[in-house]
């Protein structure tokens, strides 16, 4: 159309190629431009800004793709939605954002539903895809859209000591003609090849999908969108599509390492130039089982929604250095500090500490949180303990002391103990992960009951799955007489938790 300057570069330059694909719609990269310009105006005639943002509910499909797109063009916010949340769980997202519209997807339309009708969202503002979705986006046309500013993600993060909260970074809100610069740089930083094909299996609701996308998109990447991970689908797809690229969490790789020798050496998977992963740490034996199988295209980042990264660590950095998580890109200083504040030299254990050069993040509606996780400096922490070598490489020791990463996914206890702790039977409870084979950590209670009460492990995960979100229900309870607490009330959960963790 005339008059419109695309936003990605591959529009310009090959508009017929295919963008996005999830094996139900395909879309080119003109195809994809045009329905995101659609939905940046339809997102403004609904009165969607960054003050007033919208929220996406929704598994891995190409409509996830041309909102995140039309977002951006709109310069408005969205709260990616974890579609494994209960309505309770999605409510208190949408209320602590403010969102006032909400497109979900027909598995998930109850959910959405009862979640916006608990927060006063109108039922009209509950968009399904394949039944009012497309006439909603359609009934705008695809001409130029005066915006000139990035809209961004607001991502919710948590911790141990109280509900999510939503993170805005400095980096978000550029200008429209940096955006695509910006997140291509970004791609350069952890790696990503400058064109190819890439197969995204991670949700595209956490942060790390939603990074990759936009770095994939303004890299010159035909994107193949899937819904769930399968190992042999995964090998089926590179050696049938040419995947160049694939952005894998940690429960993934161990699926794929798990695979015998056969399944790698029946396909041809010589167009494999990068895996990346993040989220949690990878089990060493299975990151150097699919290097020895798939060569040294295993790259490691760490980051975090509050923007402490990427830090990266190739297969070469990994193997010649075992632990590390990397070097910190030119734009972050990373600091370690001891409990007084003071810098720690190489080798030392303390906090990690982030000096961004845009800036530190906040977070949305909690002040104190903020200024909690800076020091006078503006160097910012999410908690995690770790140490530098004297080469400046980046090793962690623990991320935070009480996150549960299960599978990939922060897993948060106190949000856990405060839903537990509401059971009658119930006298106290804590919350904490032990090894899992497979998700790396799984979730365990233990529990000291009230006075004359009687509760099995399995009554209390049924009662929790009623509340909560089924990766977040212990796997197993333990009963004790009285949990460990100092004088003052303090939870001693570390004489629980390394019981189950060896040295």
């Amino acid at each position: 159309m005339e008059g419109i300057t695309p936003l990605l570069s591959t529009t310009r330059t090959d508009p017929h190629r295919t963008a996005v694909d999830d094996g139900n719609t395909s879309l080119t990269f003109a195809e994809l431009e045009s329905r995101a310009r659609r939905i940046a105006h339809a997102l403004a005639s609904s009165g969607v800004t960054a003050d007033r943002p919208w929220a996406i509910l929704s598994r891995n499909r190409t409509e996830w793709v041309e909102m995140f797109l039309g977002n951006t063009l709109a310069g408005s916010r969205y709260v990616p939605l974890n579609w494994h949340l209960t309505a309770p769980e999605i409510a208190y997202l949408l209320s602590n954002s403010g969102s006032t519209l909400v497109v979900t997807e027909a598995s998930l339309e109850d959910t959405a539903r009862a979640a916006a009708a608990s927060v006063g969202i109108d039922s009209s503002r509950v968009l399904v895809v394949g039944s009012g979705y497309e006439e909603w986006r359609d009934a705008h046309d695809d001409g130029p859209v005066a915006n000139t500013v990035a809209g961004a993600p607001l991502l919710y993060t948590g911790g141990t000591t109280g509900p999510s909260k939503g993170v805005v970074r400095p980096d978000q809100g550029l200008p429209l003609e940096r955006w695509s610069a910006g997140t291509a740089m970004w791609g350069g930083f952890v790696r990503m090849p400058e064109t190819g094909t890439m197969c995204i299996t991670t949700p595209l609701y956490h942060a790390f999908g939603s990074g990759v996308l936009g770095a994939a998109l303004n890299r010159d990447h035909t994107i193949i969108v899937e819904d769930r991970f399968d190992p042999h689908r995964f090998l089926d797809l590179v050696a049938s599509r040419g995947v160049t690229s694939a952005p894998l969490v940690p429960t993934l790789m161990v699926r794929l390492a798990k695979l015998d020798d056969a399944e790698f050496a029946s396909r041809d998977l010589s167009s494999l130039q990068w895996i990346t992963h993040t989220a949690a740490p990878c089990p060493p034996w299975a990151k150097q089982r699919l290097i020895d199988q798939l060569g040294p295209c295993i790259v490691e980042f760490y980051g975090s929604s509050e923007g402490t990264g990427p830090v990266i660590c190739t297969s070469q950095d990994w193997m010649e250095r075992p632990g590390t998580v990397g070097l910190p890109n030119p734009g972050l200083q990373v600091s370690v500090v001891d409990e007084n504040g003071n810098d720690l030299p190489p080798g030392e254990i303390g906090t990690l500490y982030f000096r961004r050069a845009d800036g530190a993040p906040r977070y949305h509606g909690d002040e104190e949180k903020t200024r909690s996780a800076q020091l006078p400096d503006g160097r910012f922490t999410v908690g995690d303990i770790g140490y530098l070598d004297a080469d400046g490489y980046m090793y962690l020791v623990d991320r935070r002391v009480d996150l549960i990463l299960n599978g990939g996914v922060n897993v948060y206890p106190a949000e856990i103990e405060g839903v537990l702790s509401q059971h009658p039977a119930v006298r106290d409870v804590a919350v904490f992960g032990i090894p899992d084979p497979e998700f790396g950590q799984q979730v365990k209670a233990a529990v000291e009951l009230e006075p004359g009460a009687t509760l099995t492990g399995p009554e209390l995960i049924a009662w929790a799955r009623e509340r909560l979100a089924g990766f977040k229900c212990p796997r197993s309870v333990d009963f004790h007489d009285a949990l460990p607490r100092e004088a003052h009330g303090k939870l001693k959960k570390r004489l629980l938790r390394d019981a189950y963790w060896p040295a």
